[in-house]
């Protein structure tokens, strides 16, 4: 009898681990800058954002400071299509749009937010979104996972019906959800999401 399973390529997850791991590893010990005095380079990769300190905003005794609460990737162009062109300045410029959100927002402070960023070349940026999903799985980051709305681009032309995110519910203040007309979210819900943030994180 024909078995289907003995001619369909399967990896295992401890094979993914091991070409993954060492990854991460290495992103784990890479040094911190300081997000709104960031180094002049460039490249593509993967990088994380950390809040050195959650007095006085809405995540005080609910977030661990210096744990990673946003991951994201930044791709060359083309990657999309499959070429390969020059990396330029993705990577520090994903950063400083970044930047930009939290200089923006009323009750954030940019000079608490520090980065850490591992630039990724060669044929190896095709592996950018890979690392980005493992680094997400093992952190589980807040803004990733939990509160939703940070990394968005401003909507386009006649799209602003929409309801502001997450994100700019409890952190008002980025010039385009200022624009948004959707209905407001209910900012205690979004709040009671940080706290059980807190449990599922002390569980991992």
């Amino acid at each position: 009898m024909f078995d289907i399973n003995q001619h369909i390529a399967k990896i295992s997850n401890e094979s993914i681990e091991a070409i993954i791991k060492p990854t991460f590893e290495f992103f784990d010990k890479s040094p911190f800058h300081q997000l709104d005095n960031l180094p002049n380079f460039e490249g593509a990769g993967v990088y994380a954002l950390f809040l050195k300190s959650t007095v006085n905003t809405c995540y005080d005794s609910y977030l661990s400071p210096m744990y990673p609460i946003y991951i994201g990737k930044a791709v060359p162009t083309g990657s999309r299509q499959g070429r390969q062109n020059s990396a330029g300045k993705q990577l520090r410029n994903r950063l400083t749009k970044h930047l930009s959100s939290i200089k923006q927002a009323e009750n954030l402070n940019e000079s608490e937010f520090l980065c850490r960023f591992m630039i990724i070349e060669g044929i190896a940026t095709d592996m950018i979104s890979t690392i980005e999903s493992y680094l997400i799985r093992q952190y589980s980051p807040l803004w990733n996972s939990y509160i939703d709305g940070f990394g968005i681009n401003a909507p386009g032309a006649g799209r602003y019906n929409q309801q502001p995110s997450e994100w700019d519910t409890i952190h008002p203040g980025r010039s385009y959800a200022k624009l948004l007309n959707g209905a407001p979210r209910d900012e205690s819900i979004i709040l009671q999401k940080i706290v059980n943030y807190q449990n599922c994180i002390k569980s991992k």
